[in-house]
């Protein structure tokens, strides 16, 4: 692994390191019970949001965050687009979070953001993730081309 690939998966701010934060609000969220992942999923990321919603107020985190500014219709429909893939949820909260994620890293750095992400998510909760790579990449994508859809 070279350098910037060990940065996008570990460095503070990273991709790899957002995506180590919302797997760890799913475990914290989920707790000890039992999950039916696949008829909750819907529920488990409408709280993940939330509970990112206050993180993001609690820190000031403010330039280019959409996050507090979307109304229920938005959020369910990119809770809907994300199809139940933790990796594609997390790729979609980045792109609300950050100003910087959507103008650069995105268009500069796709595949070693997406790489970042997948590889976290697939490591740390893998029963989260509906696509592989290729296949999220393309969903990724799709969520670039559809970002003015559910931004507020």
């Amino acid at each position: 692994m070279g350098l910037m690939n060990w940065l996008m998966k570990n460095g503070p701010g990273s991709p790899g390191d957002t995506a180590k934060y919302y797997v760890k609000a799913y475990n914290q969220i989920t707790g000890d019970r039992a999950v039916n992942y696949d008829q909750d999923w819907i529920r488990i990321f409408s709280d993940l949001f939330r509970h990112r919603i206050l993180v993001c107020q609690k820190i000031g985190f403010g330039d280019g965050n959409l996050l507090g500014h979307m109304n229920e219709t938005q959020i369910t429909r990119m809770i809907e687009r994300s199809n139940g893939d933790m990796a594609l949820f997390v790729f979609q909260m980045m792109q609300l979070e950050s100003r910087h994620f959507r103008e650069n890293s995105v268009r500069d750095e796709f595949n070693g953001v997406t790489s970042a992400i997948h590889e976290v998510i697939k490591s740390r909760a893998p029963l989260t993730l509906k696509y592989d790579l290729e296949d999220f990449r393309y969903y990724a994508t799709r969520a670039v081309m559809k970002f003015h859809e559910i931004s507020p």
